[in-house]
């Protein structure tokens, strides 16, 4: 299963999106290593100075490969472990691919778990979102079929104009009911999701701490 996991997360390596990655200060202090340190640190790709590279060339400055690639492969060690791919995982961040495969199969493994949290936390917060949302419309279409009730109350309405009202207030009335029904399900996905949770709190905690 973890070897699926592997192809599937290196297969999906961050891209570097358009964007300075270093300021004018930062080009102009040749402070390489604890630019490569940081990278590794961060799991950035090797490619990240060529990223570098650009961003500097508009002051005029090279990056020196050397001093960043040692402290790359420093930064990388504290990376590249179990507990800190759990985190990884946890927090929904991608895997760039770039643990050596001595120490690979163990930051992947955690990466693997801490992705398990992350869907389960995600699945959390989407119901309680959709409860929220549910909630909401439920509340608003009361509101209106208040609304409507009262004009109806007004005795200089036409035939038709009663009609149109009833048929709005029949309407908001069933669109409450709905939303009343999305409420109850996302609570009862809500208590699921919270059982989930706890379990995976349960299992991982002992391994990777509390989150």
């Amino acid at each position: 299963m973890r070897s699926l996991v592997v192809g599937a997360v290196v297969a999906g390596a961050l891209t570097t999106v358009g964007c300075a990655t270093l300021s004018k200060e930062q080009c102009l202090s040749g402070n390489w290593g604890a630019v490569g340190y940081d990278d590794g640190m961060d799991g950035r790709p090797m490619s990240r100075l060529d990223d570098h590279a650009k961003a500097c060339a508009k002051v005029g400055v090279t990056p020196d490969p050397v001093p960043y690639f040692a402290a790359r492969a420093d930064g990388l060690k504290r990376y590249c472990t179990e507990p800190n791919g759990f985190r990884v995982g946890r927090e929904g961040k991608r895997y760039a691919g770039v643990c050596p495969p001595p120490v690979e199969a163990e930051f992947l493994g955690g990466y693997a778990d801490g992705e398990r949290v992350h869907a389960a936390t995600q699945r959390l917060e989407s119901a309680r979102s959709d409860l929220s949302s549910a909630d909401a419309r439920a509340d608003k279409r009361a509101r209106q079929a208040d609304g409507v009730e009262d004009e109806l109350r007004n005795p200089k309405l036409t035939d038709a104009q009663i009609r149109e009202l009833r048929d709005r207030l029949n309407r908001l009335r069933r669109e409450r009911r709905e939303a009343i029904e999305d409420g109850r399900r996302a609570d009862a996905a809500i208590r699921d999701a919270e059982r989930e949770v706890d379990d995976l709190r349960a299992l991982f905690s002992p391994r990777y701490g509390g989150w």
